[in-house]
């Protein structure tokens, strides 16, 4: 898989998590694909406050290839997955409305509205091991400092849910035949 700097190679917000798995690549791509937010109630609950009460949806759906938004700019099967985000996260509806937002990799890459995020999240495979990397930038400094802002108030529960993530496909992993 390409470095995140392919996709995003400036950026002001990150974090990333690691988790060894006892456990071959395939069966870690495999069991990590099929995380759903059924696995992590915690996620449920959080997301549930994120959407103001709003169902989520079909709990059982992975997330990856399903739940999780924005455009898949890599997708390599035994090593992982990179996806693009963009909007304006620090808003309710982050942006969801935006008629510009990129739908493939070609338009994230090309995609630079001063006034919104440009994230990259990553969830790569290794041997023995599963990793996930987060980088947000945002262009225009009076946005940045709204999304400081946001990003204080998230980032431990969005490091609690990758966190979450990362040992429920370990579970997955190990448990499997």
């Amino acid at each position: 898989m390409r470095p995140l700097d392919d996709f995003l190679p400036v950026y002001e917000f990150s974090e990333r998590h690691r988790l060894a798995i006892d456990a071959p690549p395939a069966r870690i791509d495999a069991a990590f694909r099929e995380v759903s937010i059924a696995d992590i109630p915690v996620a449920r609950a959080l997301w549930w406050i994120r959407r103001l009460g709003r169902p989520y949806g079909d709990t059982t759906k992975p997330f990856i290839g399903g739940e999780l938004p924005g455009v898949v700019l890599e997708d390599v099967p035994e090593e992982g997955i990179v996806l693009g985000l963009t909007g304006q996260l620090w808003r309710l509806l982050g942006g969801q409305r935006d008629a510009a937002r990129p739908t493939t990799p070609a338009e994230f890459l090309d995609y630079d509205r001063p006034d919104t995020c440009k994230g990259v999240i990553d969830f790569r495979v290794g041997e023995g091991s599963l990793s996930t990397e987060t980088r947000v930038h945002v262009r225009d400094p009076a946005s940045r400092r709204k999304f400081r802002r946001y990003w204080f108030v998230v980032k431990p529960f969005s490091g609690l849910i990758r966190i979450l993530m990362l040992r429920a496909a370990r579970r997955r992993a190990e448990a499997a035949p």
